[in-house]
């Protein structure tokens, strides 16, 4: 018999069998997994690329040091919209948590992005008009990435299903910017929705 505690006594044993999962690992309130850090790293890099657009004449992280999400001011014109301001916001969720009523469908529903976030790019006017793209569960619409647009605040979406092929957070950004900007130019043409 030796005085040294059985491996199998360790904490770090006693967590593992127990269920017991880090911080980083539980399910955070806004339905993601991964720690808040992972979050505000992708936005902060999100940032830097949407600073490089030619549509934004400004962008920042909401709240300054721990994004939750990214605020821009735009130049609508170069969408070819009227008005003075336009603004848009994007959220990010890394590792989103699929809930149980959602299980059966999760192969299905991340077949049109393979990137695994629940985000969204959304386009504001001051006239009341808002679009964009998500990619989260929504009611209205089979599967998560979908387009959404009204034109009033009181008016319902319309919602049609898109897709991305983009492999890497900074390239689906620009993926989603192209496609905006294509959705919104009065010149340009409208989106092929996506036929499974």
């Amino acid at each position: 018999m030796t005085d040294e505690p059985d491996a199998s006594d360790s904490q770090a044993e006693r967590h593992r069998t127990s269920g017991f999962h880090s911080q980083a690992d539980a399910v955070r309130s806004d339905g993601g997994t991964a720690s808040g850090r992972e979050r505000h790293r992708i936005l902060r890099e999100l940032r830097g690329e949407l600073a490089r657009h030619p549509a934004v004449l400004s962008v920042a992280g909401e709240p300054p040091n721990a994004y939750r999400e990214l605020q821009a001011e735009l130049d609508p014109s170069w969408f070819g919209r009227s008005g003075a301001t336009a603004s848009l916001r994007l959220t990010w969720i890394p590792d989103p948590s699929v809930e149980s009523a959602d299980a059966d469908r999760t192969s299905d529903e991340w077949v049109r992005t393979p990137i695994r976030a629940y985000y969204t790019v959304h386009y504001s006017e001051p006239s009341g008009f808002d679009c964009g793209f998500h990619c989260e569960p929504n009611p209205h619409i089979e599967g998560l990435l979908h387009y959404q647009e009204r034109d009033e605040p009181a008016d319902p979406y319309t919602y049609e299903p898109v897709s991305f092929d983009a492999q890497s957070v900074s390239g689906l950004l620009w993926e989603l910017m192209d496609a905006l900007g294509e959705l919104l130019h009065p010149t340009r043409s409208r989106l092929t929705p996506f036929a499974p």
